[in-house]
């Protein structure tokens, strides 16, 4: 299987969007949890919430289960699940993706 190699523009972007997804939607989650308890409990009781609630904790195990299956070690499954859990997706997916091309250029595949 050939490596996946991130150019260096790749992993800016990549770096951008993982603190986009930390800052911007997580930023919004945290404000409305601790200012209006009131909002999250309306999206706990509504259905059509409680299916993206649960679409995205099925895709983070998927995920993670992916990690492991191809063997990636860092940050690996159980780092993924917590920066997905701390963080949301729209952070661990480019976090995981930016750390594994950081590594591929820390220590380049021998040929």
């Amino acid at each position: 299987m050939k490596p996946l190699i991130f150019t260096p523009g790749e992993q800016r972007l990549l770096g951008v969007l993982a603190v986009f997804g930390l800052l911007i939607p997580n930023g919004v989650f945290i404000y409305y949890f601790l200012t209006d308890a009131s909002v999250t409990r309306a999206a706990l009781t509504n259905p059509i919430s409680l299916v993206f609630i649960t679409e995205a904790f099925f895709l983070m195990f998927l995920f993670a289960w992916l990690l492991k299956r191809l063997g990636l070690t860092r940050p690996g499954a159980l780092g993924f699940v917590i920066m997905s859990l701390l963080g949301s997706m729209v952070f661990s997916v480019p976090a995981t993706l930016w750390l594994r091309g950081k590594n591929q250029h820390d220590n380049p595949p021998s040929a």
